[in-house]
């Protein structure tokens, strides 16, 4: 039989001398440490199972004397291991009772022993049930991460970290793990710089479905379409070149709120759909102009002849968009928004048809001021409505989104409050913690400042507990930059 209690660690001791039932402090034993972020517990009152609590800081106590500093100016630095207490302040996260976890809610008494859990308990306790992936071990045991594929694609999932931390690396682990677990799987890769050519990643979707690469230069077929008069007057503007102030922007504006005010709730994408707002336009002068916009705008649509987005996710496990050919940041954001729009529409009318998006350094797809963005305001001012979009309805539409950013503070609030609902943090710059910390609610997240390469804090609903864990995650593939350094070019490295 397992001892789910392997080792005692030390006992409940509060400095204060209160005891509640959330929060407990311990005093350790002398030759025994614990990590902040690690899982231990204690044993229920009234039965034999494992109360989990969770280490939220780890530290050491010496009490002080008055000749300490006059002591150490002197350089006579004394180290008495007699004087060192090992402490923690530890967080009750709760036991398993018919699947479901709960909380004690009578206090923890003084001197309640405190355990290491044995692996195979914590790994019960935390991991979900239904199928999962595996992405790597529970720090600091070998526990492994498994996170419930439900819920992943229910919800999605955001990944925030340095350059060089490890996010992309997860990235390809995700999609590597999902192609590999998942039957018939269907991914939608949006590479902006060629990040993810990778032989690995290709062979795999090739075994396990198939692997189609575009560029910025493939033709996409455009099909006619509905959509909200608001949006297409956005998509007209964007299209045809006009600024906001516009007189042909500010007329089509207000003719789309008129619509919108009438109850009429979309318009064809297309000359026919022009045709009926041009009779709305009260100035001859802007008619005309109108109508030479759209006769440039619609020339070649619908253009049958170009890859069909939709068809080519269909039929492959993974549909590479390597964007590394585009000549701007326009050609990169337009390209990807047309690819988006023509999914999200395709899934939210045929339940038969649905897609995995990911995308790496998304606050280039949907900053927070897009004024100070890559790409143009006007590409912005279609592309973010429709990552929102997708970020808050996409998953239950069978299109979950999987993104990545080093600047955590620069995407779009919206759709990083959204997409926290399972959130990877590798290490963060400081300008970054007070948004990761609203998203994790939890003083855990500070440690995402001293995370080594290759570690991450998740939290999220893939797992059946809602506290953070931290993790070091399965390195399955390198990306393209690795080795591709300036020092590596020269050859400058000994």
């Amino acid at each position: 039989m397992v001892n789910i209690f392997r080792e005692i660690v030390g006992y409940v001791h509060s400095t204060e001398g209160s005891y509640g039932s959330d929060r407990a402090e311990i005093t350790l034993l002398a030759n025994k440490s614990v990590h902040r972020g690690e899982y231990l517990c204690i044993k229920h009152p009234t039965e034999d199972k494992p109360v989990f609590i969770q280490v939220e800081a780890a530290f050491m106590k010496r009490p002080s004397s008055s000749y300490d500093e006059k002591m150490l100016r002197d350089g006579d630095a004394v180290q008495d291991p007699e004087k060192m207490v090992g402490k923690a302040v530890c967080w009750q996260v709760g036991y398993e009772e018919n699947g479901v976890v709960k909380s004690l809610l009578t206090p923890i008494p003084p001197l309640t022993p405190v355990y290491r859990p044995s692996p195979e308990a914590l790994a019960s306790f935390i991991s979900p049930e239904g199928p999962s992936i595996s992405l790597g071990t529970i720090y600091p045991t070998d526990v492994r991460l498994n996170l419930s594929l439900k819920t992943l694609f229910r919800q999605g999932a955001l990944v925030v970290g340095g350059v060089g931390t490890g996010k992309s690396t997860l990235l390809m682990s995700m999609m590597l793990k999902i192609l590999k677990n998942v039957r018939n799987p269907h991914i939608l890769l949006i590479d902006w710089d060629g990040e993810f050519r990778s032989d690995v990643l290709e062979k795999t979707a090739q075994e396990y479905g198939g692997y189609m690469r575009i560029a910025a230069s493939t033709k996409l077929a455009r099909k006619e379409k509905s959509m909200s008069p608001v949006n297409w007057y956005n998509n007209f503007r964007a299209l045809a070149g006009l600024s906001g102030n516009a007189r042909e922007a500010r007329t089509l504006y207000a003719i789309a709120k008129k619509l919108e005010e009438m109850g009429v709730s979309s318009i064809e994408w297309s000359q026919q759909g022009l045709d009926t707002i041009l009779p709305m336009v009260e100035s001859e002068d802007v008619k005309k102009r109108l109508e030479d916009l759209g006769r440039n705008i619609f020339r070649h649509a619908p253009e049958e002849n170009g890859l069909d987005i939709v068809e080519a996710v269909r039929s492959n496990a993974l549909v590479h968009a390597d964007f590394s050919d585009a000549s701007n940041w326009d050609e990169i954001i337009n390209k990807s928004r047309e690819m988006l729009d023509a999914c999200y529409a395709k899934a939210r009318t045929d339940p038969t048809f649905g897609v995995a998006v990911f995308i790496d350094e998304v606050h280039n797809f949907a900053p927070q001021s897009p004024h100070e963005g890559a790409a143009s305001r006007e590409a912005y001012d279609m592309m973010i409505p429709v990552m929102k979009l997708i970020a808050t309805t996409g998953p239950r539409n069978g299109m979950p989104l999987f993104i990545a950013t080093q600047r955590l503070s620069e995407v779009d609030k919206f759709i990083s409050t959204q997409m926290g609902q399972n959130i990877f943090a590798f290490r963060v710059e400081d300008v970054d913690l007070e948004r990761l910390r609203s998203i994790m609610g939890s003083d855990i997240a500070y440690s995402a400042r001293l995370l080594p390469r290759g570690y991450c804090i998740y939290k999220g609903h893939a797992l059946k507990i809602q506290r953070p864990v931290i993790c070091v995650v399965d390195k399955e593939a390198d990306v393209a930059s690795v080795g591709k350094d300036l020092l590596t070019r020269w050859g400058s490295y000994p």
